[in-house]
C-alpha cells in the first residue's frame, strides 16, 4: 500500500476515496477511526490517510487527486460549459455535472 493523500477533514479524505474508487483504483483508509482517540494519543498519529493498495495505480491515482484538489480562489468564479451554473472559484470541478474547469 502507498500512502497518496492526507486530511485532518475525513470527508475530505472519503471524497478523495470515491474519486479512485469510481476510476477502479482500490484504495484503503487509514486511522478512519481516528477521531475517538483524539487528545490521548499525537494529533499526527490520527489523521486521515489514503491509500492506494496496487503499486502500478499509485501515478493515476496522484493525477486524479491533483485535478480535483480546491483551487485557491485567485482564479475566480467560473461558468459551467457543460451545463451553465455558475461555480465558486475555489472549486476545480462543477457541482452538477461534474466537469473539470479545464475540461471541455
Amino acid at each position: 500500500m502507498i500512502k497518496v493523500y492526507e486530511n485532518f477533514d475525513f470527508s475530505r479524505v472519503g471524497q478523495m476515496q470515491s474519486l479512485l474508487e469510481s476510476h477502479g483504483i482500490g484504495t484503503f483508509i487509514r486511522n478512519q477511526y481516528g477521531s475517538s482517540v483524539m487528545g490521548e494519543v499525537p494529533f499526527v498519529e490520527v489523521v486521515p490517510q489514503l491509500y492506494v493498495l496496487r503499486e502500478r495505480d499509485v501515478d493515476r491515482a496522484i493525477e486524479l487527486l491533483q485535478l480535483d484538489l480546491p483551487r485557491d480562489n485567485e482564479a475566480g468564479d467560473w461558468v459551467c460549459p457543460e451545463c451553465g451554473i455558475d461555480v465558486e472559484g475555489q472549486f476545480s470541478r462543477c457541482w452538477k455535472c461534474g466537469l473539470g474547469r479545464d475540461e471541455e
